[in-house]
């Protein structure tokens, strides 16, 4: 198997693990959500802003700072989709989605 093939693989598994509600709401929304996004997202962000501050056209770093919505969209969803996920794990998703929009 070529390092493609296996690069591929696991993608598919970590989507679908999350995506078909094989991880517990509770590692997804503290460990995938709250952590590992916010620490991607504030990357992302502190890049956007050192493009700007450098003054690098205004479409490359809103586009950086964008470029993770798809991801954020993702983890919202996986979240909403688990069965098991409760109110309040729904509503930490749904508030961590509003602040990634809005900062």
């Amino acid at each position: 198997m070529s390092s493609r093939g296996g690069f591929q693989q696991a993608t598919r598994a970590y989507i679908g693990a999350r995506w078909n509600g094989r991880i517990p709401p509770r590692r997804l929304v503290w460990w995938e959500v709250l952590t590992v996004g916010t620490l991607v997202n504030a990357v992302a962000g502190l890049a956007s802003l050192i493009l700007l501050t450098r003054g690098i056209d205004g479409g490359t770093w809103v586009a950086l700072h964008f470029l993770l919505l798809p991801y954020n969209v993702f983890l919202l969803l996986a979240v909403w989709r688990t069965a098991r996920a409760g109110v309040f794990h729904r509503a930490l998703a749904v508030g961590w989605f509003g602040c990634t929009l809005l900062v």
